[in-house]
């Protein structure tokens, strides 16, 4: 059985060097694992497979998706990894490469966020209460608190495994908060923090999004 595994993925590899590639430089995507969601950056894609700078070992799973900035999502399969790159092939077939590139669909591409399901602690006012913090991006968060915060309210998020965040509400829509960060991340900062918070297990998986949008 490991002989040809071996040669499958050898032979999807080589499939991939076939297939006309095309450079993706420093375009941030999303790998998700059984429910888990990691940063990646594409550094080249062709209709069959994809290469990926990863900010951690690859994490291992039963099933794995690419998603876009514009929320499209693709299923894949890895092939190889090696330092801190790994190979993907499309699952199905090949794909439309150049809507992959262009990022096209119903959808605008907007700021890669990382759904984590943290519980953590806000304090504002002087007053810390419990809450949610249902998503993560490199410039703000969405929270889930049942005491309705103040637009433009400052705050401090603090959790087990996270630095304490602060920043101010910029919208609300019933129980939901975002919030941007006075002092954002970089990249690979979000990428090593939500991996190692992930694979430490302080967070649930995240759900699907029913309507295919990140």
């Amino acid at each position: 059985m490991g002989q040809a595994r071996e040669q499958d993925c050898a032979s999807a590899a080589a499939e991939q060097r076939a297939a006309q590639r095309y450079a993706l430089m420093l375009r941030a995507g999303k790998l998700v694992c059984d429910g888990q969601e990691f940063l990646c950056i594409l550094r080249d894609a062709s209709a069959t497979g994809f290469k990926a700078r990863l900010f951690h070992n690859l994490p291992k799973g039963a099933a794995y998706e690419l998603e876009l900035g514009n929320g499209t999502r693709y299923a894949v399969e890895p092939v190889w990894e090696r330092d801190d790159h790994a190979g993907f092939q499309f699952c199905g077939g090949t794909v439309d490469v150049h809507a992959l590139l262009e990022e096209t669909n119903q959808y605008p591409r907007r700021q890669i966020r990382l759904k984590l399901q943290l519980p953590i602690l806000v304090e504002a006012h002087g007053i810390t209460r419990g809450a949610l913090l249902r998503d993560l991006s490199q410039h703000g968060a969405l929270i889930e608190s049942d005491i309705v915060l103040a637009l433009r309210q400052p705050l401090l998020i603090e959790a087990e495994g996270l630095p304490p965040l602060a920043g101010r509400v910029r919208w609300r829509r019933g129980t939901a908060h975002g919030v941007v960060f006075h002092t954002g991340f970089r990249l690979d900062e979000l990428a090593t923090l939500a991996a190692r918070l992930q694979l430490a297990g302080l967070v649930q998986p995240a759900a699907r999004p029913a309507s295919g949008r990140g």
